[in-house]
């Protein structure tokens, strides 16, 4: 892909009139505010809001089309607000899509929008990477609709759910993130079995059979307003965590970045997932925590003091604040007098798609992280709150390390 912009020297008002050119089609003008003069196109920050709206409405007319709904009109309206320094960069977003037509189904159409926010659009993501929150609203003939939830259904079938299953579980109602496959998804379906009514979370749909768990929910830690979404829409329905594991993560893309060959894309690529998306996340959902509950961060050992290596570069350092961050969390509550119980974990070398050599099945591991986050080991956790727990496979037990 490749442009340039031209200017030429113009007599006033015209002496800010820049135009841009393509391989293919027509010039488009730019121009910026002079003065008093009329501004007769758009601002480069304007036509980057213009790209924005054209690229996410080719992902939705198409998918409409394919749908073959009968769409009659889209528009589609950025609204941006700018940092007050410079280099003054988006900060907030609020993407809003009108459809239009006779006849259209919703559920799709809310689909479509979906697909486009949160996979296909890459000059929304491009401004999501850069620090902009995003926000999309969608109007279908001039009413409002929930792109995650259209119909209400899911919130219809949550409130039956916490009615009829959760109420009766004994240890009340767990969240677990990262639940699409390996550890995530694997301790899910042991809580459950462990009388939790279990809410698992992750990018794509998950199916289980167990009463005892609700359908998976969308959440991907990257994206600062899927956790704003899902956090308002768990408090919208009165939904009170007893139990929150924070499992979602990636690995290492390079897997022989050492402290000296570790670059930026690596860090913040592991970072935004291991990091900041946990934090974010703990940060929103923590306000819906009952008294005397836990959380749970699934760390590794790799980011211990122990483990005494400089290759994983990037991992191993967010794995280290992961651990970090949880001994600052059980310091502030301590302080607030909150009984909220704290841990991050270890659980051993297991055997998954981003561990195919580990000794410890998904299944065991799962059985072993619900046995510390049972009641049994609430004292010891709470006597060690903060800690950071390794399971030991040789000795088949959990120890806290300082």
């Amino acid at each position: 892909m490749k442009i340039k912009t031209i200017w030429q020297g113009k007599e006033y008002p015209h002496n800010w009139e820049f135009y841009a050119e393509c391989d293919e089609g027509e010039k488009i003008q730019i121009s910026v505010k002079n003065g008093d003069a009329v501004k007769i196109a758009p601002n480069p920050k304007e036509l980057v809001l213009q790209g924005m709206a054209s690229c996410t409405s080719v992902d939705v007319i198409s998918t409409l089309q394919k749908m073959r709904q009968p769409l009659e009109e889209l528009i589609v309206e950025c609204d941006a607000e700018q940092t007050t320094v410079h280099p003054k960069v988006f900060e907030k977003c609020n993407i809003n899509y009108y459809v239009n037509g006779k006849e259209l189904n919703v559920e799709k159409v809310a689909n479509a929008v979906f697909l486009s926010f949160t996979k296909y659009c890459g000059v929304s993501a491009m401004l999501e990477k850069s620090g902009c929150h995003m926000t999309p609203k969608l109007f279908v003939n001039n009413k409002e609709i929930d792109i995650f939830d259209p119909e209400n259904k899911i919130s219809d079938k949550l409130k039956h759910w916490i009615k009829d299953v959760a109420n009766n579980c004994s240890n009340g109602v767990a969240l677990v993130t990262g639940a699409s496959r390996g550890i995530g998804n694997a301790l899910v379906k042991q809580l459950s079995q462990e009388d939790f009514a279990v809410i698992p979370t992750a990018r794509s749909k998950v199916l289980y059979e167990n009463t005892n768990i609700f359908d998976s929910l969308y959440l991907d830690v990257t994206k600062p307003n899927s956790i704003s979404y899902l956090s308002n829409f768990l408090k919208k329905n009165s939904i009170e965590l007893n139990l929150i594991v924070h499992n979602a993560g990636v690995f290492s893309l390079d897997s022989g970045a050492d402290s000296l060959d570790v670059n930026y894309t690596e860090i913040h690529k592991i970072y935004e997932a291991n990091v900041f998306g946990l934090i974010e996340a703990n940060n929103k959902f923590m306000q819906l925590m009952s008294s005397c509950s836990t959380i749970a961060f699934v760390s590794s050992l790799m980011g211990h003091d122990s483990y005494d290596t400089y290759s994983y570069a990037a991992y191993r350092m967010s794995k280290r604040s992961v651990i970090q961050f949880a001994k600052n969390v059980a310091l502030q509550f301590q302080n607030q007098n909150k009984k909220i119980c704290i841990l991050s974990l270890h659980p051993g070398s297991v055997k998954t798609d981003m561990n195919p050599s580990g000794k410890i099945s998904v299944e065991n591991s799962a059985k072993n992280i619900s046995y510390l986050l049972s009641n049994k080991m609430l004292e010891t956790r709470m006597k060690n709150n903060g800690g950071f727990w390794n399971f030991d496979l040789t000795k088949e037990v959990w120890e806290c390390l300082k």
